[in-house]
């Protein structure tokens, strides 16, 4: 006869967890334990910095891992804060009563009449099905600790890595639960329909910090997709969502956006690209050609905003040709639609130095105008080799 989760649930839910981090196995020995267990507690792999950061604080990635975290019946709950009880490591059952005993009797000893009472009727957990509560509470101690840490610190990557170990998870199912929970952030983070470029680094801290590969990103995104468009649709007409100006409409195509960026950025092949973003696309019911336009319609105002900057900072050093470089290639700026941006931008910038503009005869530059001119027209040559 084995105990009943629902038994064992109550067995845990009965101590507090200030009173199970006070017991323990330590020294306790027994024809079916083949060595002492010891309780841990979930702080050792998830130390708390003391401020977070400012891209982790207004994240919806992040308010979506908290309640993920959350998430979890009480067993799969008490796995998470003492995951050593849990770990039987060879053997192939536990003693309900051992495990009452550890629970509520301090100093690690097990009370005898409360041991034959409870062995009498309770007879034993099985492995597997601690095994299977221990795992299930991973996921969300990985939510918690990018929580705690921030996806761009410099530690949270050996944080996840230890709960791996702590709680004792297969690789395939770690790496499983590793592209569940990059799959809720992004979803949260679409949630805002506003785009941030800082998002796209954001995402990359996320997928260094969770270990993934591009195979697994690519899965994840796909099936954030299907989610995300799901739990859309659900509310929102399909009228709206062809809206471009509609909050949803926004949220879909910050999706396609931050996906085309992560893929491109990711290193991905040509051929591999074109498979993960069509995927993405189609979750969405648009085909590649569509995705894309949306992609570029995320883009450009964020590179005409760059633009813009350039000139309003062109006396001065804080903005260099090398700057539009960069950010043309971060934002994934094609060719000939930066072409057709630094022409447009050249033309603005000289009509802004002439005075009279509206009669030919009279219109003349303002002083200094000629050097002004060189200097900027030097400088979207340099960010744009091919114009001229």
């Amino acid at each position: 006869m084995r105990f009943q989760a629902s038994a064992l649930t109550c067995l845990i839910g009965a101590a507090s967890i200030d009173s199970l981090a006070a017991f323990g196995f330590a020294g306790q020995r027994s024809s079916f334990v083949a060595a002492p267990l010891r309780m841990q507690s979930v702080a050792q792999f998830t130390p708390v910095r003391s401020t977070f950061s400012m891209l982790a604080d207004g994240s919806g990635g992040i308010e979506e891992l908290k309640q993920m975290a959350k998430e979890g019946n009480k067993l799969t709950l008490s796995a998470q804060k003492s995951p050593g009880l849990f770990k039987a490591g060879g053997m192939a059952v536990i003693p309900a009563a051992a495990l009452l005993g550890a629970v509520i009797v301090p100093g690690g000893a097990i009370a005898a009449g409360a041991v034959g009472a409870v062995g009498a009727s309770a007879g034993f957990i099985g492995k597997n099905r601690l095994d299977a509560a221990t795992q299930a509470a991973a996921k969300p101690t990985i939510a918690q600790a990018i929580i705690d840490n921030g996806v761009d610190s410099a530690e949270v990557a050996g944080v996840i890595s230890n709960i791996k170990e702590t709680f004792n998870v297969q690789d395939e199912d770690f790496a499983n639960m590793c592209e569940d929970v990059y799959k809720r952030y992004i979803i949260g983070m679409v949630k805002t329909p506003i785009t941030m470029t800082s998002e796209m680094k954001e995402l990359t801290n996320l997928r260094n910090a969770l270990g993934m590969e591009n195979l697994a990103v690519g899965e994840a995104h796909a099936a954030a997709a299907k989610e995300f468009y799901r739990q859309t649709s659900i509310f929102t007409p399909l009228e709206d969502l062809e809206d471009p100006d509609h909050p949803d409409r926004m949220s879909i195509d910050k999706f396609l956006f931050l996906s085309e960026r992560t893929f491109c950025q990711g290193g991905e092949t040509k051929q591999a690209f074109k498979y993960e973003m069509s995927r993405v696309a189609k979750a969405f019911n648009i085909n590649m050609n569509e995705a894309l336009e949306r992609v570029a319609e995320v883009a450009e105002p964020f590179y005409q905003k760059a633009l813009d900057s350039t000139r309003g900072k062109l006396d001065t050093d804080a903005v260099s040709a090398d700057m539009l470089l960069r950010a043309r290639n971060s934002l994934g700026i094609d060719e000939l639609t930066s072409r057709d941006m630094h022409m447009s931008a050249f033309a603005d910038e000289v009509k802004s130095l002439l005075v009279g503009a509206d009669d030919a005869a009279t219109a003349r530059f303002v002083d200094g105008a000629e050097a002004r001119v060189s200097v900027y027209m030097i400088m979207l040559i340099i960010g744009h080799p091919w114009i001229w």
